[in-house]
């Protein structure tokens, strides 16, 4: 009888230390603490379409957004006249048209960087889901949105569009 209740005081007394264990690492999951670090991604739904290189930032003028090197291998040369990043259900096309040097054309299997017309690294703004746009305060913080590219097609003169994802922590 003895070495009965000595082994049951044995399973009890380590039972609650494991018990203990597995709240602590519990709570330490719970706290983020073993939480890898946020993975940047960038994707298309259209096959074809692959971001070549991608970047969310805020520059010290506190312009924030994505750096974007698309790619693109359809048969035909494209010409991009609409750009969009947001975290929003709806979005407004920006028209790539109207700004002064924007002619960003990308040859068919070849890649170029999306840009709005005054710097090829100058980030095209990305919008949270309040509305606002990224800026220098939301450095190191997690984002995760949708890149709409408006196109033509310079074979056929049709436009199209093109929807993708972006997430990663802004640098």
């Amino acid at each position: 009888m003895r070495k009965a209740q000595a082994a049951m005081e044995y399973l009890i007394t380590y039972g609650w230390a494991v018990l203990i264990m597995i709240v602590v690492v519990g709570a330490l999951f719970y706290l983020g603490i073993f939480t890898s670090p946020s993975i940047s991604t960038c994707s298309f739904e259209t096959s074809g379409f692959t971001c070549y290189e991608h970047k969310l930032t805020s520059n010290t003028s506190g312009i924030g957004g994505i750096i974007l090197d698309l790619s693109q291998s359809s048969q035909d040369d494209i010409k991009i006249i609409g750009f969009n990043c947001t975290a929003s259900q709806t979005w407004n096309e920006v028209d790539f048209d109207g700004v002064k040097y924007a002619n960003v054309t990308i040859a068919s299997g070849g890649h170029a960087s999306v840009y709005n017309g005054t710097l090829p690294y100058m980030p095209l703004p990305c919008y949270k889901g309040d509305g606002t746009m990224l800026g220098q305060r939301d450095v190191g913080s997690y984002y995760k949105g949708k890149i709409y590219i408006h196109y033509w097609d310079l074979e056929t003169n049709l436009d199209h569009k093109l929807i993708g994802d972006i997430s990663g922590t802004v640098e």
